[in-house]
């Protein structure tokens, strides 16, 4: 067995990374046209449950992580890569007050005017 280490240390705000998660499983579920019960069915909880994980006050387990992967037919690693949402500049700590995920995707499939 070979190993390798790695010189290269990264340090992740696990709040940042439960927004990353949830964002990634929100913009799948909805492309995709699954619902929250959905997700909570094939992760075995309640759709309370689901939905507490989807909106930042339940955590994601290694497990429900993998099994949401596995459900959305993805990787893990694809829920937890955080482009989509940096290039949408939704998430960040300093948005907390600003809109959701879901209202920004809204707006992308509109032909929103300028105002003057």
């Amino acid at each position: 067995m070979t190993s390798v280490a790695s010189n290269v240390k990264v340090e992740a705000d696990p709040d940042y990374v439960e927004r990353v998660i949830s964002f990634n499983v929100k913009i799948l579920l909805t492309a995709k046209r699954l619902t929250q019960t959905d997700l909570a069915k094939a992760l075995g909880v309640t759709r309370s449950a689901a939905s507490y994980k989807l909106s930042g006050k339940s955590v994601w387990s290694v497990p429900d992580l993998v099994r949401t992967a596995n459900f959305l037919g993805t990787s893990s690693e694809a829920l937890l890569d955080d482009s989509l949402m940096r290039r949408m500049g939704v998430g960040m700590k300093e948005a907390d007050s600003e809109e959701s995920a879901s209202d920004g995707l809204l707006r992308l499939g509109l032909n929103q005017r300028p105002s003057d």
